[in-house]
Order: structure tokens, then sequence, then C-alpha cells
């Protein structure tokens, strides 16, 4: 059998480095280690096999409920129900400390109390209590309450005068203005027909003793603690 002889001739290819070293030199060409590559394209090709997590569009509402995965925590439906059940409650807590404040200014500035006293905010508390969301009774109220402007009837301005006391940053730490800042800021206020007279007749409710208001306040609160706290377990039965 005639023997073939092959010579095969290969180019040095200057990404490979040197691992290995042949004893002898008649081998010839020797590969010598593995390729080097640049870090930058490594990079670019990991990219392309890598699944990147996809963003969970966001939702709103107790029922708006994202899956549970490794990338992103999320709330449990009982967490959700809870919070829904806090923030009830604590709408219902703030809107009834707000109707006994207005009583106790209205008592304070006019030595009685109206039937404004027990009227003041009372659909707010029924719509809270029957589970309708906070922007929901905030503007159907606004629309439909002689002491607010936005309902376009005629302004009850003993009642405005109280509400907006009640509302001031004594009450509200949340309001950043005074009633006297207020009313000149807002045009809404100053289109109000009369309402500058009374204001400046009880002087913005400045010469009240808000203190004293204040512990009255937080006597008649605990009074009716339980009840508000009843109050959101009504609305998340309601809800459920």
């Amino acid at each position: 059998m005639q023997e073939l002889n092959m010579d095969i001739k290969c180019s040095i290819n200057p990404y490979y480095f040197n691992k290995y070293q042949s004893p002898t030199k008649s081998i010839g060409t020797v590969f010598r280690g593995v390729q080097k590559i640049p870090l930058d394209v490594v990079e670019k090709s990991a990219d392309m096999f890598i699944k990147k997590p996809v963003e969970l569009e966001s939702t709103a509402g107790l029922l708006g409920l994202k899956p549970i995965d490794k990338v992103r925590k999320t709330q449990t439906v009982f967490s959700r129900i809870k919070n829904y059940a806090k923030n009830y409650v604590k709408n219902i807590k703030h809107t009834y400390e707000h109707k006994i404040v207005f009583a106790l200014i209205e008592k304070e500035l006019f030595g009685k109390n109206s039937i404004d006293s027990i009227t003041h905010d009372a659909d707010k508390m029924i719509l809270y209590i029957l589970g309708f969301p906070k922007s929901f009774v905030s503007s159907f109220h606004r629309k439909h309450s002689s002491h607010h402007p936005e309902s376009g009837k005629k302004m009850n301005l003993r009642s405005m005068l109280c509400d907006n006391i009640a509302s001031s940053p004594e009450f509200k730490p949340e309001k950043k203005l005074s009633l006297r800042e207020h009313y000149r800021t807002s045009k809404l206020l100053q289109s109000v027909s009369g309402l500058y007279s009374i204001l400046e007749r009880y002087n913005y409710g400045e010469d009240l003793d808000f203190q004293k208001i204040k512990r009255n306040k937080d006597i008649a609160s605990k009074e009716i603690k339980g009840l508000v706290y009843a109050s959101g377990i009504l609305s998340l039965l309601n809800f459920l």
C-alpha cells in the first residue's frame, strides 16, 4: 500500500494564545489553545439568550391583583382586603371627626347648634359605609352640598363658614393655607356673594379657642370609636 504524505498548513490566528508548547519542532504547526473573545462581544451575545422579565402593567383597585413571581413581590388577596378595610375605616373616622369639629365650631360661634351640625357631611358617611371610593364620594358631595360652590346651589354661608374653619390647618394638618390665606388665593371662594362679609365678621374663626375644640373633639372621638370600626366592617362586607 502506498503511503500518502500530506502537509497541513495553518495560518496563526492572533486571537489564540500559547497554552501548550510542543516538545519537538518536527511536528510542524501546532494549535495553541483557545480563542480569546473580547468581553463586550460576550456580553452582547449573552443578551440575545437571556430573557429579561417583562414589567407587569400596573392595575388599580382591590381586584387588580398581579401574579406572584420571583422578580417582583406582589400583595396577596388578604393584604389587599386588609388595606381596603384600613383605608375605609380611616375615611369614615376622619369624616366623623370633621362633623364633630363642625358642630363644636358652630356652637362656639353662634351659641347653639342648628340642623346643619347633624346633616353636615352625612351623605359622605353613608356613601363610605356603602363602600364607595373616596374620589367618587368627594366629587358627589361637592356637587350636591350647599356649602360648596361647585354645587351651583344657593350658598349656606353659616355652614360654609364653619366647614372652612373646620377644614383649616388647625384641624387638618395636610392643609397648608389658613382660611384667610385660602380665601385670598381662591377665585372660587371670592365668587361667593356674602362670604367675605361673614368671614370678616367672625375674623376667619381666628378668635376661637382651637385647643379647647380639639380636646372636646378627642373626647367625642373616643366615644364613637367602636361605631367607626363597625362601619368599616359593614363597608367591607358590603363590598364582598
